[in-house]
């Protein structure tokens, strides 16, 4: 009896050290999205997988919108959130582990028969409809320069809305990355040529994409996963 009971012991205390993680994200085509399987896929993906295989955690992800999966990831218990940029802003609310992705360059993109449509400064695009995921990082960046929402910024919590409200004229333009853009309108079988980068914005070109913990977040999981990354990005340049 005293034997059963010691095994009983010793498997609770092994659960309650490694206990799983909550993995969210949301819909940022190519880097994590569903697929046509209902899988969870894209390179960011890829590489949280092959990095929390690595540091033998078990864990569960599921997608949401942004402000959703933003929301689960500064309230639950042992949660991480990807692909996240790191912030000022968004410093004093995570643990971070740095970096998952190579920084990768936003624009704003218009319609190519837009000829109407001439920016040579950010603040040229104040005069037109900008549309943003709510919450993401594009939003925070236009709100801190002078855009308000829902005065020159659209805000949607579907990022796949964005580019349909572009090429249906309800916005003027979206600011993405060149890939997300990309693969896009891919997805709504409409050709790259149908759009133009109107303006690079170059000051966020140096934000890093991350993973990110609720300060509630297990430290063992936390320095596992921050182990776990550091070793991937020795093996590999980028997702």
């Amino acid at each position: 009896m005293r034997v059963i009971v010691f095994i009983g012991l010793f498997s609770f205390y092994t659960n309650a050290e490694e206990p799983q993680l909550q993995v969210v994200t949301e819909e940022w085509v190519p880097y994590n999205f569903t697929n046509n399987k209902g899988e969870i896929d894209g390179r960011a993906t890829k590489k949280v997988r092959e990095i929390l295989a690595d540091a033998s955690i078990s864990y569960d992800i599921q997608s949401y919108p942004w402000a959703r999966s933003m929301k689960l990831a500064q309230t639950d218990r042992n949660t991480m959130i990807y692909s996240i940029y790191r912030t000022p802003e968004r410093e004093k609310l995570f643990q971070w582990a740095c970096p998952l992705l190579q920084p990768v360059k936003e624009y704003l993109f218009k319609l190519k028969i837009r000829k109407d449509i001439n920016l040579k400064t950010l603040d040229d695009a104040k005069q037109y409809l900008v549309s943003v995921v709510r919450g993401s990082v594009s939003n925070e960046f236009l709100i801190k320069n002078g855009f308000e929402n829902g005065t020159n910024i659209d805000i949607t919590a579907d990022p796949s809305s964005s580019p349909r409200k572009l090429l249906a004229g309800y916005t003027d333009l979206i600011m993405t990355t060149e890939y997300t853009a990309f693969e896009s309108l891919k997805a709504l079988n409409v050709s790259f040529d149908k759009i133009e980068i109107a303006l690079e914005v170059t000051n966020t070109n140096n934000n890093k994409a991350c993973v990110a913990f609720s300060h509630t977040t297990d430290k063992v999981l936390v320095d596992k996963v921050r182990a776990a990354l550091k070793r991937h990005n020795l093996r590999h340049i980028g997702p």
